[in-house]
């Protein structure tokens, strides 16, 4: 049975108001589990709000109440979550820490997430001490998701993106290690700062280890930012559908709408839609180009509704498709 440690959080980036990453060390004179690169581990914190799920809303986004004491106070307590680890393991080894990226999670009414509000509520003028199971685990490696075929094709949606930087950092790190398999990241986060790992991926693709493609775009692009045109713009799942030369979701509803409300409903999605856009470099046949169905697995990690539309396009493609589900 794994054990629980005490570990300190030495680094703290916020990337946006509702995105962190953060370094943990072990616990003194410790070393963490050896790990492969898209593995996960529990974290708690004894300081959390807690709160109670009693539902999801139709798009996937939990509700929550809150836990209350006889006076009506919200009660504080212990809450455990698992954690995918960004951090490559020649990293850990080497500097002795993980690192995560993780968000401040609100449910419907924009109640915050019990442990991902304690974190980033650390400091030192409280606490930056975490406590982690002494195991690191999960089968979304490359080793059980991708042997034996020729290509694969990364889809990490917000903080979802963090499994595929452990393994593009540790392929990287590895000079490719003899892999011939191309690998492609489509990567999507609301602005161009919350993408978190741009630069570095950047310099990856640019370093040519080992064959690799980086696709970032935005949901929500500004008007007033400055335009870098190495950067597309679109949710992950209509730019996934455009490469591979399918409607959008919205365009999509709007076909299949049946009755006035349900049309008048997709037409005002339809009116919203930030329509998918590449990075300038890039076109879809060339992405197409590296992605052959029958040689092809697409990893995805993200939310679930973000999920649920790649794993559509991917049968529609006839493309092998693995999620990260714990």
């Amino acid at each position: 049975m794994a054990q629980r440690k005490i570990g300190t959080v030495v680094h703290t980036e916020l990337v946006s108001q509702t995105l962190m990453r953060f370094r943990l060390q072990p616990e003194p004179d410790g070393r963490f589990p050896d790990y492969q690169a898209g593995q996960y581990i529990a974290l708690r914190r004894d300081d959390c709000k807690l709160t109670r799920k009693r539902g999801v809303t139709p798009d996937g986004k939990p509700i929550f109440e809150p836990e209350v004491d006889p006076w009506g106070r919200q009660t504080i307590g212990p809450v455990t979550h698992s954690y995918s680890i960004a951090s490559a393991p020649s990293e850990t080894a080497e500097h002795q820490w993980l690192e995560f990226f993780v968000a401040l999670d609100s449910g419907f009414h924009g109640l915050p997430g019990r442990l991902s509000e304690a974190l980033f509520g650390m400091s030192p003028e409280t606490s930056c001490e975490v406590t982690y199971y002494d195991r690191i685990a999960g089968n979304f490696t490359l080793s059980a998701r991708a042997e034996g075929l020729e290509s694969v094709l990364f889809v990490g949606t917000g903080t979802g993106v963090a499994p595929f930087v452990s393994m593009v950092k540790e392929l990287h790190a590895q000079g490719g290690g003899g892999d011939p398999r191309r690998y492609t990241l489509l990567h999507t986060n609301r602005t161009v700062a919350e993408l978190g790992y741009h630069d570095a991926l950047f310099e990856i693709e640019a370093a040519g280890r080992f064959d690799f493609m980086y696709v970032p775009t935005v949901s929500r692009p500004s008007e007033h930012a400055a335009v870098d045109k190495r950067i597309g713009q679109g949710r992950a799942s209509n730019v996934l559908r455009h490469i591979f030369d399918l409607p959008t979701t919205e365009d999509d509803k709007l076909t299949n709408a049946v009755g006035d409300v349900a049309r008048v409903a997709a037409g005002l999605a339809l009116e919203r839609l930030v329509h998918p856009v590449l990075p300038g470099h890039l076109t879809a046949s060339a992405i197409r180009d590296r992605v052959d169905p029958a040689s092809t697995v697409l990893l995805t990690c993200g939310s679930p509704v973000s999920t649920a539309d790649i794993k559509s396009t991917a049968a529609r493609r006839q493309i092998r498709f693995e999620l990260e589900e714990w």
